[in-house]
Order: structure tokens, then C-alpha cells, then sequence
């Protein structure tokens, strides 16, 4: 009898053992899935990462799972000699993640993947694109050219200019084989596309309606029209304008520099006024007073006069209207002086022709824009060498607790010197590309002024210019 309870006690013994170990096994195989699921994932997503270093590599670099919170401008401050210290809130979170690092793989390739992968700098993106988008900024010579042709490269400005052209009955009468009226045209055509490139040009004509006859004037002085609106010069359409209307009537000079002053007033700039005329004041006005009012409203206001083939009083006159306008005054009495005066008296003097040289970049200028293109790879270089430190951090946490032995943490410690290395050669090639578009403009510069030079002193000598 006893026997036979010894023996059942222990088949409930082994049966109770037999559940126990089952249950046991129920609960403790699913969690070595997981952690091994876990261990496959994390190790897949390390052998993703690109080792190599070049531009492309680094732009494409995923951020750091530990980088998260580092701004772009803690990772750009410079560092010097200085051994950056490891964030308190990265290097409380590390050292679990390194070692599951080591706890996955003892492959050093591996290693380093996942070292990058926890560690590398979010920023690599931005800052090789910003450097990848500069563009020198050095100043654009202002080079008028007379013989521009419309199509040609622009210059952006905001500078205003109002040619007034006179297109009274006297206009109509001969300068050498030709109309006054006709030769007048054709050099303010050419004159028109000279200015037109460095500013927003308006034509307004005077004394084109009525006749000479005295019942005539009051139309006839009160024919002040703008017939090209200020704007961007169009050669096409200017001559459009210029060819519209002939000479007929009385002379409303003062009216028409009253009219400037009123289209000059909407403008915030300065105005500059161009006036093309053969004669004095006949419809009773004072160009003289109109011609003071209009430099008083804006100084920047300007009234230069070309007077053609004008007689003693008349040039006394204009004189004394473009002296009160703080202007110019310019003679041509013939056809050949007036085209070379309206066309080419805006050409540079010898003495600005020989210092033309410096509205080319000089060295100074130069190396001012090497260190704006070596800006940007210079931080390139800073962030290469922080996240080096902060690998090097991690290296020395994971020998000092032996999760790597101690030659896998020399080779490792080398692998992030020479990384850092290799990303100051990145730094290198950006900042040498920088420089040459540096140098490439400066020469186009430079050789866009110097051909300049060369065709002002061709036009100068083909106008009889001595010096």
C-alpha cells in the first residue's frame, strides 16, 4: 500500500514538472523571438549606412538616432583646439545602446555602421547644399555702351531719364543736305538706347501740333506729349514713338520742362532730363524759373540741353536753363556734332578709360569672396570633426566596459580620425570649387571691362579725340 502511494505521488510529481516546463517554455520563447526579431531589425537597418565619404554620401546620410535635438548652430560653433563635451542627455542614453551595439555583432564594419548610425550629425544636407548654392556677389560695372544693340545683356536699374525733344517749325529748316527734324531723330534714337541701360526712359515732344501762325499758338504751345511712356527702353517701340510726329508749331520749352517736373514728381528717385532743341522760348514762358522748380523738388533732379544750331541769344538761353536745373550744356552746330554730341558726349573721358580697371573685382575684393565661398564648407569641417569627437566618446565607453576588446577599440578609434580626415577633404574640394566661381567671374568681369576700354577709345578716336 505504501508502495503503491509512493508511486503516485511521484507520477503527479512528474506530471506537475511536465506543466510547469511547458508553461515555462509558453512565456519564455516568444520574448527570445522578439529580441531576436528585434537584433535583425536593428542590425538591417546599421548595414543600410555607406561607410565612404564623399559629398553625395554625406548629403544623403540619415541623422543619428541619438542627434535629434542637436541645432545647426551648436553643430557649426567652432571648436578650435578644444575637445567638445559629450551631451548630458546622449551620453546618459549611450552606453545601453552600445551595448546592444556590441551585444549584436563583434563585426567591426558593423560596429562602425552602428556607431554612425546612433551618432552622425543631422546637418550634413543643409550645409553642403548651401555651400553647392553660393554664387559670387561682386558689384556689376555700369559699361554704356552707344552702339548697344536691343537683346543684349540688361542691367537692372531704377534710374528714370526724360528726353524732351523740340519739334517746333524751326526744326524744320536745313543743317547742311538734311531736316533739322530728321537728323534730331536719329540721334536721339541712338541716344535713347544708350541710356536706356542704366535707365527707365520717357520721350515727350514739344510743338509737333498746329503750325507757326499765331492762330495757332495756343494749340501749338499747348502741344506737351509724352509719346513714349517712362519704362524699360524697347528700341523697337521708341522708334515707333520718334517716327509718330513732324515738326510744325511754336516753342513751349518752359511747358515742357513744367510737364517733366510733374511726371518726375510721382517718381522717388532722381530725374534726368534731356532736352534737344534749336531754339528759345516762344510761347511766353520762363524755362529758366521752370527749369530752377524742378531741380528744387528733388535734388537728384537734373536738366542737361543739347542746343543744335542755335544763334547767340538762343544759346544764352539754354545756357541759363540748364545751369538753373543743375545741368549740362552741350553745342552742336552741325548734323556730325550734334549725333557725336547726343550719341557719344556720355562716352568715358581718357581719364576714366584708365582707371577703369578697378571696377573689376581687385584682390582685396577677391579674397573678401574666398571666405564667403569657404564659409559653408568650413562647416562642413566643424561638423566632420564634432561628430569624430563624439565617436571617439563612444569608442572609449565601449572598451572601458570590454564590450570590445582592446585592439578593436584602437582600430576603431583610427577609423574615426581618418573619417574626420576624409571629411576635411570634402571641406577641401568645396572650398576650392567656391573659389574658382569666384575667380570665373572675377575674369568675366574683367574682361568685360577691358573690352569696354578697348571700344570707348575706338569711338573716342572715331569722334576725333585727341587724348
Amino acid at each position: 500500500m505504501k508502495r503503491h502511494s509512493f508511486l503516485l505521488l511521484l507520477l503527479i510529481s512528474f506530471v506537475l514538472s511536465a506543466c510547469s516546463n511547458e508553461k515555462e517554455n509558453a512565456t519564455t520563447k516568444p520574448v527570445v523571438k522578439q529580441n531576436i526579431e528585434k537584433q535583425e531589425t536593428r542590425l538591417k537597418e546599421v548595414e543600410n549606412i555607406n561607410l565612404e565619404i564623399s559629398k553625395e554620401i554625406l548629403m544623403s546620410l540619415p541623422s543619428g538616432t541619438l542627434m535629434a535635438d542637436l541645432s545647426y548652430q551648436e553643430d557649426i560653433e567652432e571648436i578650435g583646439n578644444n575637445i567638445p563635451e559629450l551631451d548630458p542627455d546622449i551620453k546618459s542614453q549611450l552606453p545601453s545602446q552600445l551595448e546592444k551595439l556590441a551585444k549584436d555583432s563583434d563585426d567591426l564594419d558593423t560596429i562602425k555602421k552602428g556607431l554612425v548610425g546612433l551618432l552622425a550629425s543631422p546637418h550634413y544636407r543643409q550645409v553642403i547644399e548651401s555651400s553647392i548654392a553660393y554664387q559670387p556677389n561682386f558689384e556689376e560695372p555700369y559699361l554704356p555702351d552707344p552702339t548697344r544693340s536691343e537683346g543684349d545683356e540688361e542691367i537692372t536699374t531704377t534710374q528714370k531719364a526724360i528726353i524732351l525733344l523740340d519739334a517746333s517749325s524751326s526744326m524744320l529748316l536745313q543743317s547742311g543736305d538734311r531736316v533739322k527734324m530728321d537728323i534730331a531723330k536719329d540721334a536721339v534714337k541712338s541716344f535713347a538706347q544708350t541710356i536706356g541701360q542704366s535707365s527707365e526712359v520717357s520721350l515727350v515732344v514739344y510743338g509737333h501740333k498746329g503750325s507757326e501762325a499765331d492762330k495757332d499758338k495756343f494749340e501749338s504751345c499747348s502741344a506737351i506729349e509724352e509719346l513714349y511712356p517712362m519704362g524699360k527702353y524697347s528700341k523697337q517701340d521708341f522708334q515707333t514713338a520718334v517716327d509718330s510726329f513732324e515738326s510744325k508749331g511754336w516753342t513751349p520749352l518752359a511747358g515742357a520742362i513744367q510737364k517733366a517736373a510733374e511726371m518726375s514728381s510721382n517718381y522717388l528717385e532722381g530725374t534726368t532730363i534731356y532736352i534737344v532743341s534749336d531754339g528759345a522760348e516762344t510761347c511766353d514762358g520762363d524755362p529758366i524759373q521752370a527749369s530752377r522748380d524742378l531741380a528744387a523738388k528733388n535734388s537728384s533732379n537734373t536738366v542737361n540741353i543739347i542746343g543744335f544750331d542755335v544763334d547767340g541769344n538762343t544759346e544764352d538761353q539754354l545756357k541759363a536753363v540748364a545751369e538753373a536745373g543743375n545741368g549740362e550744356y552741350f553745342k552742336a552746330d552741325s548734323s556730325e556734332e550734334l549725333s557725336k554730341t547726343i550719341q557719344n558726349e556720355w562716352l568715358p573721358s581718357t581719364l576714366d578709360l584708365a582707371w577703369a580697371f578697378t571696377m573689376a573685382p581687385d584682390g582685396w575684393e577677391l579674397g573678401d569672396e574666398y571666405k564667403i565661398g569657404e564659409q559653408y564648407p568650413l562647416q562642413l569641417w566643424t561638423i566632420g570633426r564634432r561628430e569624430s569627437h563624439r565617436l571617439r566618446d563612444a569608442i572609449t565607453i565601449m572598451g572601458e566596459n570590454n564590450w570590445i576588446a582592446d585592439e578593436q577599440q584602437t582600430e576603431l578609434r583610427n577609423w574615426a580620425m581618418e573619417r574626420s580626415d576624409a571629411i576635411k577633404e570634402v571641406y577641401i574640394s568645396m572650398a576650392k570649387e567656391n573659389r574658382e566661381k569666384a575667380d570665373g567671374k572675377s575674369k568675366k568681369i574683367r574682361q568685360r571691362v577691358d573690352d569696354w576700354v578697348a571700344k570707348m577709345k575706338e569711338l573716342k578716336q572715331q569722334r576725333g579725340d585727341i587724348w
